[in-house]
């Protein structure tokens, strides 16, 4: 029994020195689970973070997701040390309630009748976009869409 745990122990210690988990394993997994007890969408992610052309020294980038009744496109550009703006564009267009989970917290948005919205001085860390239903909106959701979580 002493050998199988000296040898369990070695290979723990191996994978811990070659492959150690993240340091933000737990705070992914508990952000991720924030969402278990409602009944959503998940979008899928169409592109992934692509840079696109921005004047200056700022970087932006673009990621698509979709879901079946809409996409979204979202746009990161940076907006100062560790902080970036989230501008955003839902299709079919509607005035629908946005939400942006952070690990510190929800911030909410309604997007305009074309499907735009946006999030300033968002820090960097995971982040997750979800879209609610929205009474009287053009755009008719079931139940609310949600992105995978991003890293900004």
């Amino acid at each position: 029994m002493t050998d199988d745990l000296t040898l369990l122990r070695a290979v723990h210690d191996m994978y811990d020195t070659l492959d150690p988990p993240p340091a933000d394993l737990a705070d992914r997994v508990l952000f991720t689970l924030g969402l278990e007890d409602l009944e959503f969408e998940l979008m899928r992610l169409q592109e992934t973070l692509q840079p696109v052309g921005a004047r200056g020294p700022e970087t932006a980038s673009t990621v698509t997701f979709s879901a079946e009744s809409l996409t979204v496109m979202v746009t990161v550009s940076d907006s100062g040390p560790q902080r970036h703006r989230i501008d955003g564009w839902i299709a079919p267009g509607g005035a629908l309630r946005v939400e942006l989970r952070t690990p510190r917290g929800v911030h909410e948005t309604q997007a305009d009748v074309d499907g735009r919205f946006a999030f300033a001085e968002v820090p960097s860390g995971l982040v997750q976009i979800m879209i609610h239903p929205t009474s009287g909106a053009t755009v008719p959701l079931h139940r609310p869409v949600v992105t995978p979580p991003v890293q900004l």
